[in-house]
Parts: structure tokens; C-alpha cells; sequence
């Protein structure tokens, strides 16, 4: 199917810029962690609404912001680009968004799958809410309200927003939300009881046939450029052990995910890839079930290593990133000791 790019104007037409006294002073607003159910009951009364997902956005933010926006209306929007995952199910889905899109120019903006400032780049936000599976807090502190739980995926607390609302998924809908369970939870390798759940539910629900939703991941082409940066990864490693453990550094140009998942494959415990973007480093990290499963926790080290040097980062126990204005090399060194210091005492399972 064709897919759709809409590039707003910086106005909107019948609507006026925001003035300064419409943005939020600190200390001014009150979030509010609400129901699945109330989630619903104050999304309905909204309108213009903009369903904006984090920069690079993945097939669960594209799926959970998709089948959101089915359901109340509105229009979704991204910020930066698309990973190839959600390219795929944009096209499968046959989507409209609107891409670099302008929260200034909708009334009521639904940040889907992102926590943190640093994820949206520059965005300034006005009125808006967050639904989101990671636990972090920096954009639920201005937020009207917002639906946060340590799920597998958002689209499975979406799932829940609409079944607990009364409200139903269309054929489209369904492949969006599982598509993105499926591609979050590492087709089910990080799955929880309620990712099984929310699949079997939404199959039963739609009549969507798995087989449909996996199609949509099996069409990802074979990008050279991703399979060399992996290969460099492994070549720049640095390898560290701790008792039974192994971490494991690299530097990179791009594609900083999948070479720290690379080298999980080729056998460490927890690895990192970072380069740098211009002013900003980057970095992720990923974590073997065996690692978080004895205590390792991804999230709380990239978030502890970036704040102590005024960054931002987040994300899972066993996948997580961050972006800091710090140089690469002590970047990854922080990053590593932090991980040994953690594992020291730690157990295999």
C-alpha cells in the first residue's frame, strides 16, 4: 500500500501559536497517573489530538500510536525518522503520519512509547499526556496524565486501554498492536505472562492471523550497512570479565542497538556500542535474561551515567540507551565499571 507523508505548516489554519502564558510553569501542573478506563474517558473529550512518537520510532510506538488513533482520532506523528521495523508496518498499515511533526499546531498531544525529553530532540510540549512501557519519569512530570506500566510493549497497555474502554480494533489496528508486541519483546524472548495474554487476546478479538503480523517482520531487507557496522563492532570490542561474566564495549559509527545486540550474540553477558551524533554521543545497551535476571538493570545504569552528566537516558532492564554531550571512550568507560561494580557478587541463574 501507499503511505502517506503530510509536512504541517508552522500555523494552523483557524489557530494562533501558543503564547507564552500558555506553557507550563514549573510546579503549575500536577500529573495524574490514571486508569486504562479514565485513560479513555479523558482522551474522548479531547480534540485535534497529535499522537507523537520518539525519534526513530519502532514498530510498537508506530502500532500503539496507529490503533490510538483509530480509536479517538487525530493524526500521528514522528519525530526524526523510522527504524525499518515500523518502515514495514507504516507500509503494511497503509498510514498517513505526519513527519518532523509540530505539537504547537494540534490542541492535545499523546506521547506514545517515550518517557523521556531526550527522545522527542527539541520538541517543545504544551498540553499533552504519555502512555509508555518504560519506567521513566522526565516527561510524566509535566504531563496532564498519564498511563505508565512495566509491560513488555506499549501496545499491549493500549491493547488494554481499548478492550477496558469498550472500544474495539480494527483488522489494522490488531496488526499494529502485534506487530509491535512481537517486535518489542524480541518476538517473545523478553515476553511477560500479559505480552502472551494481550496476543492471544487480540488475535481472538480481530481474527488477525499471526502469521500476518510475522510476514510483516520477515519483509525487513538486509541492510549492508547495519551487518558492516555489527562487523566493526565485534572488531573494536573490548572485553571485560567479572567472575563468570562478560561485558563487553564498542565504538561505532551508526546503528548502535543492533551491534550491542551482535555482540550478545557472539557471547557476552552485557554489551554497549556508542558513537557520536554530531554534538551528542549515543549509546545502548543490551543484557542477557541471565544478567537482568540476577539483578543487572540497564535502565537505572544508563539513567544514573547520563543524568551525572546532564544527558538523558532510559529504556529496559535489558535494553536501554542514552544520549550525553561526553566523549565516546569515557562514556563506555563509566558505562562498563558501572556494569562490573553491579555484577560483583552476582550469580548466574
Amino acid at each position: 500500500m501507499a503511505v502517506g507523508y503530510m509536512f504541517p505548516s508552522f500555523e494552523k489554519a483557524g489557530h494562533s501559536l501558543p503564547t507564552a502564558a500558555f506553557f507550563p510553569h514549573p510546579g503549575s501542573i500536577v500529573p495524574m497517573k490514571v486508569s486504562e478506563v479514565e485513560f479513555a474517558r479523558l482522551l474522548s473529550r479531547e480534540e485535534d489530538i497529535l499522537y507523537l512518537t520518539h525519534r526513530n520510532a519502532d514498530a510498537d510506538a508506530i502500532g500503539s500510536a496507529f490503533a490510538l488513533c483509530q480509536a479517538f482520532g487525530g493524526t500521528v506523528g514522528v519525530t526524526g525518522d523510522l527504524s525499518r521495523t515500523a518502515q514495514q508496518l507504516v507500509g503494511a498499515l497503509g498510514a498517513s503520519l505526519v513527519m518532523e511533526s509540530s505539537p504547537e499546531c494540534h490542541d492535545f498531544v499523546v506521547v506514545v512509547d517515550a518517557s523521556t525529553s531526550t527522545q522527542l530532540g527539541d520538541l517543545c510540549l504544551f498540553r499533552y499526556a504519555v502512555v509508555d512501557h518504560h519506567m521513566d519519569v522526565g516527561l510524566i512530570e509535566s504531563a496532564q496524565f498519564y498511563i505508565q506500566q512495566p509491560a513488555g510493549s506499549t501496545a499491549e497497555i493500549v491493547w488494554q486501554i481499548l478492550q477496558k474502554s469498550g472500544r474495539s480494533a480494527s483488522l489494522q489496528a490488531a496488526l499494529g498492536l502485534a506487530v509491535g508486541i512481537i517486535s518489542d519483546t524480541g518476538r517473545f524472548k523478553h515476553g511477560h505472562a500479559g505480552s502472551f495474554r494481550a496476543m492471544a487476546e487480540i488475535l481472538e478479538a480481530s481474527g488477525l492471523d499471526y502469521g500476518e503480523a510475522l510476514e510483516v517482520l520477515s519483509r525487513m531487507p538486509d541492510d549492508i550497512s547495519q551487518r558492516i557496522a555489527a562487523l566493526k563492532a565485534a572488531s573494536r570490542a573490548r572485553i571485560y570479565r567479572q567472575n563468570d561474566w562478560v561485558v563487553v564495549t564498542t565504538e561505532v559509527g551508526a546503528f548502535e542497538g543492533p551491534s550491542a545486540m551482535a555482540l550478545l550474540e557472539l557471547g557476552a553477558d552485557v554489551a554497549f556500542a556508542a558513537g557520536r551524533h554530531g554534538r551528542f554521543t549515543r549509546a545502548s545497551g543490551r543484557a542477557r535474561y541471565q544478567a537482568t535476571a540476577a539483578g543487572i538493570d540497564l535502565s537505572e545504569i544508563m539513567r544514573s551515567v547520563a543524568q551525572s552528566r546532564g544527558g538523558d537516558g532510559g529504556g529496559h532492564k535489558g535494553a536501554s540507551a542514552l544520549e550525553v554531550d561526553w566523549p565516546v571512550a569515557e562514556l563506555l568507560g563509566e558505562l562498563r565499571r558501572g556494569t562490573l561494580r553491579r555484577l560483583e557478587g552476582l550469580k548466574r541463574t
